[in-house]
């Protein structure tokens, strides 16, 4: 006989710890009941049922389904009689007399409870609506009609990863997250979006302010001068002979001085001033500097002169030129350290006439205000809620190290702000790292971003700064980094190690549920840590516009026959360090 009560679906046959296996009523249609006129997916891996323990409802979730004659269950006490079909379950928590969700439970079931599907209303204390705590992302997979909201203070200050396979829908669901918190009541959001492919400015519009390293009339500045000496060299010329960075070091502390001498703005002793004081100075001084001592030829081994022809420039990165040293050991001579400093002052020179180094390397002016703040609240939007940098176009490397300085001066900053001004506790940011395993992962060159975003992942939730990493490839995210996480939105994944790593990362209670990851639709997520209740089963919002990430189109193959292909513009584009682009 069926139950009574109509959201009845069966009976506890078997507990073991918190797995409860089900034996489901025989004259139960199959395992989709109506209620209320809609189906409700009492079979569906993920799904909710609910076991009452007096004034206590027990909540769990179905982690496999069976018939006994036909798959049997992990081990054979658990199975129900021969032919029946049943389901397995983890205990997640449980709802008390007044209502109240809390993880963990106080009580397991006995042998024949009854056990029932959940309804909205019943599910209305583990998944709140949103308001000004909770953000929206989705709905239940297994009910549309329940919504699922995210604790956004959790989401935002405990760190996130989003991560599932190519066209599993991760640009998507970050768009459709940012869209609400851009529209939703969090206008004074402080939120940085790492974009390597120029993809998230159409779907913000209006709500984000848009960096781009090759755009106008709004370009991305990122200021070399405020890393310390040792890092310029290692980014700008890959070398870190003590030999080279110490001379460096020491032509970039004059300059520091130097620039702190003529800039009104600057109030700081000279002699304070070190070769890492984040002070505006004059790469192309520093460059003049180095390949001047790298080259120098003199009158005499010991207190000659200089035999200098023609000074140069460097502004226009022209080296001084000197006369030639004599042969069979002749005035003029070579001086003491004559070529020590080679390769660095070519590489450098290099580097300084790259048009795709310009966003890095802008010369700053000492009669110009402090171009810091200005640059700053750049980064974090003005006064938008939401500040995309779009790193498209930019080799790898540099982005790197790009990126590395904008996490790593905000960082900085939030460790000195205070509720007056600045960012920080008072004000958090939340940084957004798409493509995060391209630069955090282990075939990453440099390690400035890497270490930055460990630093932040590590520290910053004690200053308010949160961070999201955004991959594929969660198996190459740093193990730092990913064992901070606090939430894991995990869409559809299909390598086995990938799939491992998210598994790890799920509570024992529940790591079955990683089962489903390669069988979760586009745009469906399991969804798990500490900004939700219980690890959940989630259709995700669509964002509305999209961002550019979808596939490219065929319609011009359509086009008229025999038209050819017009590629001047485009290697016109390429020699000068640009890229195509799409009107945004």
């Amino acid at each position: 006989m069926i139950e009574s009560e109509p959201t009845c679906i069966g009976r506890v046959r078997h507990v073991l710890g918190s797995t409860v296996t089900i034996e489901l009523n025989p004259e139960l249609a199959g395992v989709t009941p109506i209620w209320h006129g809609r189906l409700v997916q009492v079979g569906q891996v993920g799904s909710l049922v609910r076991i009452p323990q007096g004034p206590v409802n027990l909540l769990a979730s179905v982690v496999l389904v069976g018939i006994s004659d036909l798959s049997p269950p992990p081990s054979p006490a658990q199975a129900p009689s021969q032919g029946n079909r049943w389901l397995q379950v983890q205990l997640l928590g449980e709802v008390d007399g007044l209502g109240k969700f809390r993880r963990g439970v106080s009580s397991y079931p006995g042998l024949d409870d009854p056990v029932h599907f959940t309804t909205p209303e019943e599910l209305a204390s583990v998944y709140p609506p949103a308001d000004a705590l909770h953000v929206a992302v989705g709905s239940l997979s297994s009910a549309p009609d329940v919504p699922v909201c995210l604790d956004a203070t959790r989401l935002v200050t405990r760190h996130a990863a989003i991560v599932g396979s190519t066209g599993a829908g991760k640009t998507s669901t970050v768009a459709s997250m940012l869209q609400r918190f851009s529209v939703e009541g969090w206008e004074s959001a402080n939120i940085v979006v790492v974009d390597p492919h120029g993809e998230y400015s159409s779907a913000l519009k209006k709500n984000a302010s848009t960096r781009s390293v090759m755009g106008t009339p709004m370009p991305l500045q990122v200021p070399y001068w405020a890393l310390p000496a040792g890092e310029i060299l290692r980014i700008l010329c890959h070398i870190k002979s003590k030999t080279i960075v110490n001379r460096f070091a020491a032509l970039v502390q004059e300059q520091r001085r130097t620039f702190a001498e003529a800039a009104d703005w600057l109030s700081i002793d000279r002699q304070s001033i070190t070769a890492d004081t984040p002070i505006p100075f004059d790469i192309r001084e520093v460059w003049h500097g180095l390949d001047y001592a790298n080259r120098e030829i003199v009158t005499a081994k010991t207190g000659g002169e200089p035999c200098v022809v023609n000074p140069g420039d460097p502004a226009m990165l022209s080296p001084t030129v000197f006369e030639p040293y004599g042969p069979g050991g002749r005035a003029p001579f070579q001086s003491r350290v004559y070529g020590h400093y080679s390769p660095a002052p070519e590489r450098l020179r290099l580097r300084l006439q790259d048009p795709r180094f310009n966003f890095l390397l802008k010369i700053p002016e000492p009669a110009h205000p402090d171009p810091l703040p200005d640059m700053i609240s750049d980064w974090l939007g003005g006064e938008h809620p939401v500040s995309v940098l779009d790193f498209s176009g930019v080799p790898g490397d540099v982005a790197d190290v790009a990126i590395g300085v904008v996490l790593d001066l905000l960082f900085e900053i939030a460790i000195r702000g205070t509720p007056e001004d600045g960012i920080g506790r008072h004000r958090p940011v939340l940084f957004v790292l798409e493509e995060a395993h391209r630069y955090l992962g282990p075939l990453s060159k440099e390690t400035l971003a890497q270490d930055a975003a460990n630093r932040v992942a590590r520290e910053g939730r004690k200053y308010g700064l949160g961070l999201v990493m955004v991959s594929q490839r969660p198996s190459e995210l740093p193990d730092t980094a990913l064992s901070q996480v606090g939430t894991i939105v995990a869409l559809r994944l299909t390598n086995s190690a990938d799939q491992s790593t998210v598994k790890s990362a799920l509570p024992d209670a529940v790591s079955g549920l990683a089962n489903v990851l390669p069988s979760l639709r586009t745009g469906e997520a399991l969804i798990s840590g500490e900004s939700i209740a219980l690890p959940t089963r989630v259709l995700l919002h669509r964002p509305d516009p999209v961002p550019q990430a979808g596939d490219p189109s065929l319609d011009t193959w359509r086009s008229s026959p025999g038209t050819p292909n017009s590629v001047t513009t485009s290697i016109e584009r390429w020699r000068e360090g640009a890229v195509g682009k799409e009107s945004k």
